[in-house]
């Protein structure tokens, strides 16, 4: 009597780019116990990651958005990564892992081509679903970041291609002010390249003061900077 033969489904080929091998190790460790999942590689830099990949077949790859390494202007960040996969490698799905969750990078890295955006605060079980979602081609944002976002499911349909926060307390013309002063404008070098007046310029500046309680520009641009309203 001939046995029957069970087709077995496929496991879910995942490749892990993480600087840090203890974080390799640990997610390796994790992700065995899932009999759903396979992790067949994993790399330190995006250039290792693209040496392997065309004699390794990935379904998902799960990817930390900032690398060490990336003081150097020639290393690419987990976004140009990103971007440099959906080009070469369309039929990847990417996972973003980053402890940075701000709505404007999580909204940075999915337009970048991710499927899904996991906080490293969440937990083991979010990140399964995680994968497993973008692996079925469908987008997910975890809970951890997701809680603190008011317009997730707009931009998730495309209606809005933006994500805003629940904290989101600056206008878009305050950011833009904003992030000049980040980066040591004056305020009449803001108010040329924005095309306002000073006097705009300064009322921006005292505004954004005032609802982040803070007394000057040099602490505005602290707390913009720990609030993740900076762009990178």
């Amino acid at each position: 009597m001939a046995l029957k033969k069970f087709n077995m489904p496929r496991k879910i080929k995942v490749f892990h780019l993480e600087d840090y091998k203890i974080m390799r190790d640990g997610i390796r460790h994790l992700l065995s116990g899932d009999n759903e999942i396979e992790v067949v590689g994993e790399a330190k830099t995006g250039d290792d990651m693209f040496a392997m990949l065309p004699s390794t077949a990935v379904d998902v790859i799960l990817m930390d958005l900032y690398l060490d390494g990336m003081n150097d202007i020639r290393t690419p960040d987990g976004f140009e990564i990103c971007r440099l996969l959906q080009k070469e490698y369309p039929g990847i799905r990417i996972v973003a892992h980053s402890i940075y969750d701000d709505a404007d990078r999580v909204a940075q890295i999915m337009k970048a081509g991710a499927t899904a955006f996991m906080s490293k605060k969440a937990g083991y079980e979010e990140l399964i679903i995680a994968i497993k979602s973008a692996y079925a081609g469908k987008k997910y944002i975890g809970k951890e970041t997701a809680g603190k976002l008011k317009n997730l499911t707009a931009f998730l349909e495309g209606i809005s291609d933006t994500l805003k926060s629940e904290s989101d307390f600056l206008s878009a013309r305050e950011k833009s002010v904003l992030q000049l002063l980040a980066k040591g404008y004056s305020s009449r070098e803001i108010a040329k390249t924005l095309f306002i007046t000073e006097k705009t310029v300064e009322t921006h500046r005292r505004n954004m003061a005032r609802k982040a309680g803070v007394k000057n520009t040099v602490e505005l641009v602290a707390f913009a900077s720990a609030k993740g309203l900076l762009k990178v």
